[in-house]
């Protein structure tokens, strides 16, 4: 009878892990069962869990790292400061931690990927105190982790995994973190990832050998597939409150926070998102409208700086709980699904949104251009390893200007789809073509893991 442990430390971990089926693949496991560490074990998405008398619902305390690994945890990304886009930008102009990064860049190059990871692993565990609370009820027979990052709410119970000596598998939630955060700096049984350009970041970043590294595929496809009750766009508008018209354009916003200039004033992605509405609104047909759908990490007060744009609907997903980001229900994701799949083209800026649109097919456009041309809050993320590396191998369309969107999104009225991108590329490095399988590529990789012992 295998005990299985899991972290759930974000409301985007509960989306991949349970919304998408993949925890109903585990629990088909024979005698299979589960204990879900998460901050609120009462969410209502979980509520049906426990009544299958398999899964055990446990809090998953907020970390407390002491001061020596909480240095430790910061500075460990500062390996790859040589090789992460995002590290150079975010330490430009401070010339001390600039040298510091340097030098620790220096220090893995001369130990090699591998050992340094696992050397900074070391001195993170030595640096725990011995007598830290247990959180992981019991002996299990397997720990996953969700988030496969040092960065993680979940980090301090992989630790006592490791520490314990419990074998461990890693399941990687987003297809950024590995260079902007790095990866986990100890040994694991298998990592899962979505996609080919995972694994190979692993391989060569990481010094993960291939054969612990497992390609399951997109997880989140099935869900953007299913749009539930929503499948004719006039219908969907109606559903809004829109019901004048019978076409949409959906323009995605990102994480706010990320190009917020200063405390008090709009992020600048907000800023330019409004002046290229106000510039697409009247060039649309009478009959469509523009949906903007904030980022589940938004404010609750962000929609506001919306207010007074007639043919502009706001859709602010999820609701507000103990997580980060808002936590979104079965009936969030069909409205995902809708906006995307429903809409005539989707406009957005680097986000994760570009690969939900390109893998069910819908035109997207990422805008590359600064409000009033100032500054280079929006233009730097283009430039960051994985959204450059994705630009390069499946070539999604930029627009460097409000009259390049304009002109995508009339050609998509109009029923061009035009530039086309290297659909090969996306699919052979972002979404496989098995990403349907998912849950049961994730189940078999417990099944093989449990059988090692």
């Amino acid at each position: 009878m295998p005990t299985i442990a899991i972290a759930l430390p974000n409301a985007v971990t509960i989306r991949d892990v349970v919304h998408t089926g993949t925890l109903a693949e585990l629990l088909k496991i024979p005698d299979a069962r589960i204990q879900i560490y998460t901050q609120n074990p009462n969410l209502p998405e979980l509520a049906g869990l426990t009544a299958t008398g398999q899964v055990e619902l446990r809090p998953l305390p907020e970390p407390k790292p002491g001061r020596i690994e909480r240095f430790l945890r910061h500075i460990y990304p500062l390996l790859y400061y040589d090789r992460f886009v995002y590290l150079q930008k975010v330490l430009a102009g401070r010339s001390s931690r600039i040298v510091i990064a340097q030098m620790l860049a220096m220090v893995r190059r001369v130990l090699g990927n591998r050992r340094a990871v696992r050397w900074f692993g070391k001195m993170i565990l030595a640096s725990i105190p011995k007598d830290r609370a247990q959180v992981i009820d019991g002996r299990p027979d397997l720990v996953i982790g969700t988030r496969s990052l040092v960065a993680s709410l979940e980090f301090p119970f992989i630790c006592e995994a490791v520490r314990r000596g419990l074998p461990l598998v890693t399941v990687a939630s987003s297809w950024d973190n590995f260079t902007t955060k790095g990866f986990l700096p100890f040994p694991v049984r298998a990592t899962v990832v979505w996609n080919r350009k995972m694994a190979e970041e692993l391989e060569q970043l990481f010094g993960v050998p291939a054969a612990e590294i497992v390609v399951a595929g997109y997880p989140r496809q099935a869900l953007l597939r299913n749009r539930g009750p929503f499948n004719d766009p006039a219908e969907y508008l109606r559903e809004l409150g829109m019901g004048r018209y019978k076409r949409f354009v959906l323009y995605s916003a990102s994480y706010g926070e990320l190009t917020r200039a200063e405390e008090g004033k709009p992020p600048r992605e907000f800023v330019l998102l409004r002046q290229v509405a106000e510039q697409l609104e009247p060039t649309l047909p009478a009959d469509t409208c523009l949906i903007v759908r904030l980022h589940p990490y938004s404010r609750d007060e962000d929609e506001h700086f919306f207010d007074g744009m007639a043919r502009v609907r706001v859709f602010v997903p999820g609701r507000a709980d103990r997580y980060v980001e808002r936590v979104m229900d079965e009936t969030d994701e069909h409205h995902l699904a809708a906006q995307i799949g429903l809409s005539a083209c989707v406009v957005s800026m680097a986000s994760t949104i570009t690969i939900d649109a390109l893998s069910v097919g819908k035109p997207v456009l990422n805008v590359a251009f600064e409000p009033d041309g100032k500054g280079d809050a929006i233009c730097r993320f283009y430039e960051y390893n994985h959204f450059a590396d994705l630009l390069r191998i499946a070539k999604p369309p930029v627009a460097k200007s409000t009259a390049e969107v304009v002109a995508f999104v009339q050609r998509c009225l109009a029923g061009e789809t035009r530039p086309a991108i290297d659909h090969a590329g996306f699919e052979g490095y972002y979404v496989p073509a098995n990403s349907s399988a998912y849950p049961q590529v994730l189940r078999a990789t417990v099944e093989r893991v449990l059988a090692q012992g």
